[in-house]
C-alpha cells in the first residue's frame, strides 16, 4: 500500500510521496482510485492541534485517527500539511512515533503501520510547531488511508479531512441563504481591530477553497457591523457548496472563519461532473451534462480578474451528454473559471491550470 503510486507496481509503504493532502486540490485517490474518496464509510480526523489563536512557536502534540466503515482494513498510512492562506507551508512537522516522520514540510507515515483486520487505526505523539509569528491563517490538510495490505494501490480506501485556526474574534453570526441560483452570505463581527477586508472563499468539495468576493470591513469598532455578499455563479446543483472568511488586517494578517454550506436545488439542465479539474493549457476537459431538451451550449473561459480567454459552443441532445473541451493556449497559470449556459440555466467552476 502507500499514500499514492505512480503505477500499480509500486507502492509507498515507507515514506508517500509530498502534495497530496489535499493542500493543492490532490489527493492520494488520485493513483488509489479503486474507490471514490471518502466513500468507504469512514473518515479521518485530528485531536490536539489548535482551533483558534495559537502561540508563536509552541509545540502541539496531536494525534491522527482514521476510520473505515468495515473491520477489514490491515495496513494504515496518512500526510498532514499545514498551509497558510497563500498555500504556503506553515510552522513544523516532528515526532517520537517511530511509524512517522517528516516528509519535506508535510508529516506522513514512515513504514506504514500493519494490523490485523480492524476498522480504526490512531498515529500518536505526532507534533506541529507554530510559527514564530502569530495571527496567520492555517489550515490543516490531512489524509488517510485505509488499506488492505495486499501490495500495489488497488482496494484501498482514501479518506480526507481538514481543520483550520479560525478568527481570534467571535463572529456575531455567520451564515448562507439561497434564492434561486444565487447564495447571499451574511455575516456580523461584534467588535474589529485594524480590520481591513474580508475574502469571501468558496469550495467545491469542502477540502479546496478559492476567492470569490472581497468585502471592506468597516476596521475599528466596539459595536455590532453587518456584511453580506451574494455569488451568483452557481458551480454544481444537488450538492454542498461551502463558504468561508478570511478576515485580513491592515498589516496583512489573516484569520479564518468557520465554514458554512447550501445546496442549490436542480435546474432543469444541469452540469452533473467535470474532470479533471487541475489540467493544463489546451488539454482535454470532461463534462457530463444532463438536458431537457435539444440545445446548443456555450461555454466562457475567464481569468480571476474577469477577463474572457476564449468562448466554445457545443450542442446538446435531450438526456445524457459527454462533452470536451480544450481549455483555451492563452490561460494564466492558476485559476480559470469556466461558465456553462445555455436554455434558461447557468453553472460556474472552477478549473486550476498548472
Amino acid at each position: 500500500m502507500g499514500m499514492i503510486a505512480l503505477q500499480s507496481s509500486v507502492n509507498f509503504s515507507s515514506v508517500p510521496p509530498t502534495g497530496y493532502t489535499g493542500a493543492s486540490g490532490d489527493y492520494c485517490n488520485s493513483c488509489h482510485s479503486s474507490f471514490a474518496l471518502n466513500s468507504g464509510g469512514g473518515s479521518v480526523s485530528v485531536s490536539g492541534l489548535p482551533t483558534a489563536n495559537y502561540v508563536p512557536n509552541q509545540q502541539y502534540t496531536f494525534s491522527l485517527t482514521i476510520n473505515h466503515g468495515t473491520a477489514d482494513r490491515r495496513r494504515w498510512g496518512f500526510s498532514i500539511a499545514a498551509t497558510d492562506a497563500n498555500g504556503n507551508s506553515v510552522g513544523s512537522f516532528t515526532t517520537t512515533n517511530a511509524n512517522a516522520a517528516p516528509n519535506s514540510t508535510e508529516l506522513s507515515h514512515n513504514n506504514a503501520v500493519s494490523t490485523g483486520n480492524a476498522n480504526t487505526y490512531t498515529y500518536n505523539n505526532l507534533r506541529w510547531t507554530a510559527p514564530a509569528t502569530a495571527n496567520q491563517a492555517v489550515t490543516f490538510y490531512y489524509v488517510g488511508n485505509a488499506a488492505n495490505a495486499a501490495s500495489g494501490n488497488a482496494g484501498d480506501y482514501i479518506y480526507s479531512g481538514t481543520s483550520a485556526i479560525a478568527l481570534p474574534i467571535t463572529l456575531a453570526s455567520f451564515d448562507a441563504v439561497v434564492k434561486g441560483e444565487a447564495v447571499t452570505l451574511r455575516w456580523k463581527t461584534s467588535s474589529e481591530i485594524n480590520g481591513d477586508y474580508f475574502l469571501v472563499e468558496k469550495s467545491d468539495n469542502g477540502q479546496y477553497f478559492y476567492n470569490v468576493g472581497k468585502v471592506t470591513a468597516n476596521g475599528n469598532t466596539t459595536t455590532t457591523s453587518s456584511y453580506s455578499f451574494t455569488d451568483n455563479k452557481p458551480s454544481f446543483f444537488e450538492r454542498d457548496i461551502f463558504y468561508r472568511l478570511q478576515l485580513v488586517d491592515k498589516d496583512g494578517s489573516r484569520k479564518l472563519s468557520n465554514t458554512v454550506k447550501v445546496r442549490l436545488a436542480a435546474s432543469e439542465t444541469q452540469l452533473i461532473k467535470v474532470y479533471p479539474t487541475i489540467t493544463t493549457r489546451n488539454s482535454m476537459v470532461t463534462a457530463d451534462i444532463k438536458s431537457v431538451q435539444n440545445q446548443t451550449m456555450n461555454i466562457q473561459f475567464t481569468d480571476i480578474n474577469g477577463k474572457v480567454l476564449a468562448t466554445q459552443k457545443h450542442a446538446l441532445v435531450s438526456g445524457s451528454n459527454v462533452i470536451r473541451f480544450a481549455m483555451p493556449t492563452n490561460a494564466a497559470t492558476g485559476m480559470v473559471l469556466a461558465t456553462f449556459s445555455g436554455s434558461n440555466w447557468k453553472q460556474t467552476i472552477r478549473l486550476t491550470v498548472l
